[in-house]
C-alpha cells in the first residue's frame, strides 16, 4: 500500500508508568508494513521515568509526542485526549504494555475497503505473560455463539454485536481494534463515567449504528500482568460497573423484551465468571453487590439464578 492511496491512520498510544513494555510496543508500531500512520503518544504523567524512552521517538516525522504536567486520572480521558489531536480517516487505541504484529494495521484497514457497512474492525488477540510469551488468545474463551460465527473472518452485523456484548466483552482489547473516526466522533468517544469498563460501553454505543468486522488471526499482543487495570480494581467495582453500563444502556434504548432480558441475565452471567479470579473477594462482595444491583432491578435475583444457570452450561459445555 502506498500513502498516495491509503488511508491515514492515527494511533494514539496511551502511556502510564509500564518503562519495561515501552520499545516493544512503540517498535511494533513504528515497523508496521502499513504506512500512512501517525503516531500520537500521550504520557500521563509517568513517574517511573518513562517519558525518557518516549522522547527517542519524538524525531520520528510522523510522531506527536504530548507529556502530561499532571495525571489526569484514567486511561479514558488520556485516550480522549490523544483522540482530539487525530486527522486520520481511522483511529486505533494502543495500550503502553501491549504490541502489533507487523501485519495489523494493514489488516484491519483492508477490512473496511469491501465492507462499506463496519465501523469497526478487530483481530484475535494473543494473551501474553510479563515475559511477551504466549499463554493462551482470547477467541478459546468467548461463548459459543461468538465462536461458531467468527470462526473465519467475518462481518458481525449490530444485532448480533449487541447480543454478543451482552453476554462478554468480545473486544477485550482496545489495542486490537480500528474505528472509523467520524463515527468515534458521532458516538461522542469513550465515557469517563467508567473506569474499568469504558470499552465495554464504547462498543455497546458504536453496535447501535454500525456494523464491526472480525479478523480471525491473532494480529495484537494483549499483555496480562498485576498492573492492569482490571487487574488493580477490586471485583466488587467491576462488577457493578458492568451492572450499571447495562443497565444505562438498556434505560437509553428501546429494546425489545427480549433483548433486555439477554442483558439482564448476561449480567448474571459476568458476575459468576469474576468467580474465579477471586473466590474469597467474591463471597466477601456477594451481599453488597447483590444489594446495589437489586437497586437497578428488583427482579435482580431471579435473572442472577438465570445467569448462573446459563454460565456454568457453557462451561460444561467448553470443557466437554
Amino acid at each position: 500500500m502506498t500513502n498516495l492511496v491509503s488511508p491515514l491512520v492515527s494511533v494514539v498510544f496511551t502511556s502510564y508508568n509500564h518503562i519495561e513494555y515501552l520499545r516493544q510496543a512503540l517498535d511494533s508500531l513504528v515497523n508496521q508494513t502499513y504506512n500512512n500512520i501517525e503516531l500520537i503518544i500521550v504520557d500521563d504523567c509517568s513517574t517511573d521515568n518513562s517519558q525518557s524512552i518516549l522522547k527517542e521517538y519524538d524525531h520520528l516525522p510522523h510522531v506527536t509526542l504530548k507529556l502530561n504536567a499532571k495525571n489526569s486520572g484514567s486511561y479514558v480521558k488520556a485516550s480522549n485526549y490523544g483522540a482530539s489531536f487525530a486527522t486520520g480517516d481511522f483511529l486505533l487505541f494502543a495500550q503502553c504494555d501491549d504490541f502489533a504484529e507487523p501485519t495489523q494495521i494493514e489488516r484491519l484497514v483492508s477490512a473496511f475497503s469491501n465492507n462499506e457497512s463496519i465501523g469497526v474492525s478487530f483481530c484475535r488477540s494473543s494473551l501474553v505473560n510479563e515475559k511477551g510469551e504466549i499463554t493462551g488468545d482470547d477467541f478459546t474463551i468467548r461463548e459459543q455463539s461468538f465462536r461458531r460465527l467468527c470462526a473465519t473472518d467475518t462481518m458481525i452485523s449490530k444485532k448480533e454485536m449487541v447480543s454478543f456484548l451482552s453476554k462478554s466483552c468480545v473486544i477485550p482489547n482496545l489495542s486490537a481494534a480500528m474505528i472509523k473516526r467520524e463515527l468515534y466522533s458521532k458516538s461522542g468517544g469513550l465515557s469517563t463515567e467508567y473506569i474499568v469498563a469504558a470499552d465495554w460501553a464504547f462498543w455497546l454505543s458504536i453496535a447501535t449504528i454500525s456494523d464491526f468486522y472480525y479478523i480471525t488471526k491473532p494480529l495484537n499482543n494483549f499483555r496480562q500482568h498485576k498492573t492492569t487495570i482490571r487487574s488493580t480494581i477490586k471485583i466488587k467495582k467491576q462488577i457493578l460497573e458492568i451492572y450499571q453500563i447495562f443497565y444505562n444502556y438498556i434505560n437509553k434504548h428501546e429494546l425489545p423484551v427480549n433483548i433486555k432480558r439477554e442483558f439482564k441475565v448476561g449480567a448474571g452471567a459476568i458476575w459468576l465468571s469474576y468467580f474465579s479470579q477471586g473466590k474469597l473477594t467474591w463471597f466477601k462482595s456477594f451481599p453488597s453487590v447483590f444489594t446495589e444491583t437489586f437497586k437497578l432491578e428488583p427482579l435482580n435475583s431471579y435473572y442472577l439464578i438465570l445467569g448462573f444457570f446459563n454460565k456454568v452450561k457453557e462451561v460444561l459445555k467448553r470443557n466437554q
